[in-house]
């Protein structure tokens, strides 16, 4: 086996859409969205065996605090289930870090380590332990199977529902209490459709109330513009809609029918709801966008990167719940079958801080998977101490800071 350069994003991105173990962050748009936001270069790589193309992986290659490094996002795409080739990949990978002179090479394959039920169980199946042990016996230095949120740079744990059944099929997998918001929703006249870029500051403005709440820095504008830019048609903006006249006509109609004759405690709460619809129709107006989105759709799967509901004023209507409804119904109609809600902390008791995005997330019905996790060839150990260190250590004070000024922000 030979790693070659490719040269054409073209060639490069269908080998990828086609792999079993492809990833939008495995494409050449993934290298030019970082080459663009953080200028990291990138470099393609094939692997092949004579003439006949095997495999491939997209290098990004960075600096920080003058400590260069490599890193293989996903890892690369090759046939894990043949210990040969990955061993011959990954030992060719160590060579072409060792060329570059880098203080590291990362990489996190999208390898899955064992079936979990929903609860993060260990199920009886599949186990690709045997990976993780190979790795560490080529020289790849794992960070472990620990907490999702350990400073990783992409999270082992995530929630994928499979679209592969059909609507019907996967409606039927959500909990109750998401079908009966969606059926609500008629009557609320609560809607969502495919949006684009011009959709892109009403992301922003849903996303500064969850800053405001959570202590975290916003995203720019060029920020959400060259996710666009780069993914072009790969990415999609769903937003959520409100027609608050239609909403308080309709439930107006229920209150004067038979719906709440024999639920007074009900009856009570809808008509509490149409005095909140009437006055945010008198502030914003009969309609207004109270959710959005922003999807990559790549091949046969489609990652959830950024979504948002208004919750200042919104939360009542779960907004959320339609548009991802749609979204699963939309990503179906165009041959999605893997819905990736993209990333939890793979706890699932309600002592840890995270459990509420969990729980949200696991009522649509996914599987729970995790993955093997972060591997780092290192070619400086005392180096590597040092750069450990240091980011650890900045990264501390940037969190530090953005929760104190946006914290501080919404007291104001």
């Amino acid at each position: 086996m030979e790693i070659r350069k490719i040269t054409d994003r073209t060639q490069f991105d269908m080998f990828v859409e086609k792999h079993p173990y492809a990833h939008y962050m495995k494409t050449s748009m993934w290298g030019e969205y970082k080459k663009r936001v953080e200028h990291l270069d990138y470099e393609m790589l094939g692997f092949y065996e004579g003439n006949e193309w095997i495999g491939s992986a997209m290098v990004l290659l960075g600096s920080w605090l003058h400590h260069p490094y490599a890193y293989v996002p996903l890892g690369p795409c090759i046939n894990y289930d043949n210990p040969q080739e990955r061993n011959e990949a990954f030992t060719l990978l160590k060579k072409y870090a060792d060329e570059k002179n880098v203080l590291f090479l990362r990489i996190d394959p999208n390898v899955e380590r064992c079936p979990h039920d929903i609860k993060g169980n260990v199920l009886e199946g599949f186990n690709n332990e045997c990976v993780t042990e190979d790795l560490k016996k080529d020289g790849y230095v794992h960070k472990g199977y620990g907490y999702a949120y350990n400073g990783s740079w992409t999270n082992r744990y995530t929630l994928i529902v499979d679209l592969s059944e059909g609507k019907d099929a996967f409606l039927k997998h959500y909990l109750p209490q998401r079908r009966r918001s969606i059926n609500r929703h008629k009557t609320w006249h609560v809607s969502t459709h495919v949006g684009d870029a011009s959709d892109i500051p009403d992301l922003m403005r849903l996303e500064k109330q969850l800053c405001a709440n959570d202590g975290f820095a916003p995203h720019s504008q060029a920020f959400f513009q060259a996710i666009v830019d780069c993914f072009q048609q790969h990415c999609v903006i769903y937003k959520t809609e409100i027609n608050l006249a239609d909403m308080i006509e309709g439930m107006q109609h229920e209150l004067e029918g038979k719906k709440y004759r024999n639920d007074p405690e009900a009856k009570q709460a809808a008509i509490k709801n149409v005095e909140r619809a009437k006055a945010l129709r008198e502030k914003h107006g009969n309609k207004c966008v109270i959710a959005c989105g922003l999807f990559i759709r790549f091949g046969n799967q489609s990652w959830d990167l950024y979504t948002y509901n208004d919750h200042d004023e919104f939360n009542f209507i779960s907004p959320v719940d339609n548009l991802h409804y749609f979204a699963m119904c939309d990503m179906y109609d165009h041959g999605v079958t893997s819905y990736d809600m993209c990333g939890f902390s793979g706890v699932t008791t309600d002592d840890d801080p995270e459990y509420g995005l969990y729980f949200y997330k696991s009522s649509f019905g996914p599987e729970y998977i995790e993955r093997i996790g972060e591997f780092d060839y290192v070619r400086n150990p005392d180096r590597m101490k040092r750069f450990r260190f240091e980011k650890l250590a900045i990264n501390h004070m940037k969190r530090k800071y953005w929760a104190m000024r946006y914290k501080k922000k919404d007291k104001a």
